[in-house]
């Protein structure tokens, strides 16, 4: 463990930052954390109102990077490759993840996971496996012309984290089934967008919540502490909430990506049943049209609200105060998007 805090310290001091800001001043911890959740796109300037908090939880965070970048190097390096330097490997996509892993070590605080959070250095150090493998996959089967290098590597990466993962939480018959699942999730997720590419939309108005399956693997790691809770049997509502609010936050992506989505051919959920639009138009005109139909703008406006509540009502029913939290601000951020940018 010594060798591991010498290697990434930003890693290792990451959870004791965390847990010592949240217990000296919950409310200003909460404004700080969430802040980039609240934000179009993550940035450490977002966070210079909140320096008043701890001058450690902004240092925690910027750390990460750093330490991220080390890993993947360390990683590449026996293959002769810079995997850090790869425009497809979006070190956005682990900003992103930021704030889960902060609620993360805030949850296993509260649900006495001690020995879990002594290793709260390694779960960050596999969970760099698992954004920067799947994201590195995203991005080539995305692309007109993918890298069989990276869509290979990208395969090696997935099969580190879920080896370091397994270490890290154990080798039993539920944790093997929710990685499974977690792959699963992302994998039929691309499969049905691939084959539906400049087709149509490979989602239904009856299951929005399909937008949250390629988001699981960050998610991934509080199903795998409830075997350790004795609430294997909670598994399917843990997952049944990430997808509802990671389907929320999907679906402002696809709002955002509209036009260069429609370019590449990918339909989403807010182009569902309006394919037919770029047989007599370019993806620029079709988008803004798209953006001017107030209808679906206000469709999917109540459809990510309602998924929103429904996650909320499961929480209410497992009495997870913790997670009810991360969804509140997920709303919150459903709500400014839509508030600010689309009605």
């Amino acid at each position: 463990m010594e060798a591991a805090m010498q290697k990434y310290p930003a890693m290792e001091g990451f959870a004791p930052a965390i847990l010592s800001v949240y217990q000296k001043n919950k409310e200003k911890f909460w404004a700080a954390v969430l802040a980039p959740f609240l934000s179009s796109q993550f940035s450490v300037a977002s966070w210079m109102s909140h320096l008043s908090v701890d001058i450690r939880l902004i240092s925690a965070f910027k750390g990460l990077e750093k330490d991220a970048r080390k890993l993947q190097q360390e990683f590449g390096r026996p293959l002769g490759l810079d995997i850090s330097g790869w425009e497809s490997n979006r070190l956005q996509y682990f900003k992103d993840a930021y704030p889960v892993f902060a609620f993360l070590a805030v949850w296993m605080d509260e649900q006495g996971l001690d020995d879990l959070l002594n290793d709260f250095g390694m779960i960050l150090q596999a969970g760099v496996f698992a954004v920067a493998g799947y994201g590195i996959l995203d991005e080539n089967v995305d692309s007109d012309d993918p890298s069989p290098v990276q869509v290979l590597t990208a395969q090696a990466l997935i099969s580190e984290y879920e080896t370091r993962a397994l270490k890290i939480f154990g080798v039993t018959r539920v944790n093997l089934d929710v990685l499974h699942k977690m792959r699963s999730l992302f994998l039929e997720a691309e499969i049905r967008e691939k084959a539906m590419r400049w087709k149509g939309s490979p989602y239904s108005l009856d299951h929005p919540e399909q937008l949250g399956a390629k988001g699981a693997n960050a998610v991934s790691p509080f199903m795998l502490c409830l075997e350790r809770l004795g609430r294997a049997e909670r598994i399917d509502d843990y997952w049944q909430v990430f997808l509802f609010f990671g389907a929320a936050i999907q679906m402002i992506d696809d709002w955002k990506d509209l036009e260069k989505d429609l370019a590449a051919g990918h339909y989403s959920f807010v182009t569902l049943g309006r394919e037919n639009l770029l047989d007599e138009n370019d993806p620029a005109t079709v988008a803004q049209i798209l953006r001017n139909d107030q209808d679906l703008v206000n469709s999917t406006y109540e459809q990510s609200k309602q998924m929103i509540h429904r996650a909320k009502e499961i929480l209410e029913r497992l009495d997870d105060t913790i997670l009810q939290k991360l969804v509140e601000v997920t709303e919150a951020r459903v709500e400014r998007f839509f508030q600010k940018e689309m009605l």
